[in-house]
């Protein structure tokens, strides 16, 4: 026969497993996005793989507006201003260009994570998707990320 104080440790400790369990299973999956697929369109000739740049956000869509162009092959925190502009690159992108040769994703979450878009391996781009997931004027990260046709640049 169990004591009172005994069933009270076990409500407790059940109490506590469907707690966690319930916390487990209620994180919802990040989402993702290609945006340079048939919406998608070529990457400028100053942010495309003959260029020097990896990657470019810029202030309005269609790669218009400020620019903020990266050499860096990650960024795990968006920082400074569009060129041209006082207007700051984190949260306030509409549209990338990929001119790395690699895929390359963005981040709604600093450090890589979250929901994201993607951009795959050429000189291609898009506009930051307005729906699901929220990217545009909504970015924090953005890196190489191809462990198949880049091993061991960016983050891939």
């Amino acid at each position: 026969m169990l004591t009172r104080k005994t069933k009270v440790r076990l409500g407790i400790a059940g109490a506590a497993a469907a707690a966690a369990l319930g916390l487990a299973t209620s994180q919802a999956s990040a989402s993702s996005a290609v945006i340079d697929g048939s919406n998608g369109f070529a990457s400028p000739s100053s942010c495309d793989v003959s260029s020097t740049y990896e990657f470019c956000l810029y202030y309005s869509p269609n790669h218009t507006g400020g620019t903020k162009a990266y050499t860096a092959t990650a960024v795990s925190t968006i920082s400074g201003d569009f060129s041209g502009t006082s207007h700051p690159v984190r949260n306030d992108a509409a549209s990338a260009a990929n001119g790395s040769g690699c895929h390359v994703g963005i981040w709604v979450s600093p450090g890589y994570t979250g929901d994201s878009n993607w951009m795959l391996d050429g000189d291609r781009g898009g506009n930051l998707t307005s729906g699901s997931p929220q990217l545009r004027n909504n970015e924090a990260s953005i890196a190489v990320d191809d462990s198949t046709n880049c091993p061991g640049v960016g983050i891939g």
